[in-house]
């Protein structure tokens, strides 16, 4: 459940560059799409980079046990 919600910003995003694929450059929606798709993108970069230092750190020696199921 907790992954619900990022799950729908990352599938918006895929919309978002599929349809713009489809847009034409001319269509007077074309550059609202590319904003909606850079702040999708940077949105999911960042919550990849606030991910990727937790997971780092609970990374155990092999052999040992680690309490977190993240």
């Amino acid at each position: 459940l907790l992954y619900k919600p990022i799950d729908r910003v990352t599938r918006s995003t895929l919309v978002l560059h599929d349809l713009l694929k489809h847009t034409p450059a001319d269509h007077p929606d074309y550059p609202l799409l590319q904003d909606a798709l850079r702040i999708s993108q940077n949105f999911l970069s960042s919550i990849n980079e606030d991910i990727d230092p937790r997971r780092t750190a609970v990374t155990t020696p092999k052999g040992e046990v680690s309490l977190w199921a993240g």
